[in-house]
């Protein structure tokens, strides 16, 4: 109660700019945090950055505290795939809110052929080997959007009632692992059902 009435007296009575991460945004919660996204809602909880591959398996999840932005993410997100699964990915296709300069210059540096964001800034440019590439990448990121709604929604992720910060974080790992098993799984049936049956 002594934060938030002092977060209150600075802004009301002080007119000061309480950074957000001086605020509390839940009395029952403390690690919230306010997320803003664009134009769009404000919401509280933590932002999740995920990377997938062609497999529809998530390959890297992180659960940030405050509201990092999406550009700062995709050079440490590259380097732990590049690390954890030891190979360079051929392609790269991105949100728009990763697109800049610097991240389109790394994933050139390590080496990635085909880079797009599915909105460019600016003069910048995506780099892919053809037309052709661009428009399979994009579409290819919206696929991706269908993963990241099969984890919110098949593992009720809008909401967590695990109690915190820990625990929130354990609640998203847990749930990108159960998803990931889903995946898997689905992949060895499709594969078992089409090896013939020797006799």
């Amino acid at each position: 109660m002594n934060r938030v009435y002092d977060f209150t007296y600075r802004k009301e009575i002080l007119g000061e700019q309480v950074p957000n991460d001086e605020k509390i945004f839940s009395i029952y919660e403390l690690h919230t945090d306010i997320i803003i996204k664009g134009q769009r809602e404000i919401q509280f909880g933590h932002k999740i950055n995920l990377a997938s591959g062609k497999s529809n398996l998530i390959l890297d999840c992180q659960v940030l505290k405050g509201n990092p932005s999406d550009k700062d993410l995709f050079i440490p997100t590259l380097d732990r795939v590049i690390y954890n699964y030891e190979i360079i990915p051929k392609n790269s296709t991105t949100d728009g809110g990763y697109a800049c300069l610097s991240n389109l210059n790394a994933a050139k540096e390590v080496g990635i052929k085909n880079i797009v964001f599915n909105k460019v800034v600016g003069s910048m440019q995506n780099i892919v080997s053809s037309k052709y590439m661009e428009t399979k990448l994009k579409r290819f990121r919206s696929t991706i959007e269908a993963v990241i709604s099969n984890v919110k929604r098949g593992f009720n992720l809008y909401v967590c009632n695990w109690k915190g910060w820990e625990h929130f974080e354990a609640k998203v790992l847990w749930s990108v692992l159960a998803y990931n098993f889903r995946v898997l799984t689905s992949l060895i049936m499709a594969s078992i059902r089409n090896v013939p049956v020797v006799a």
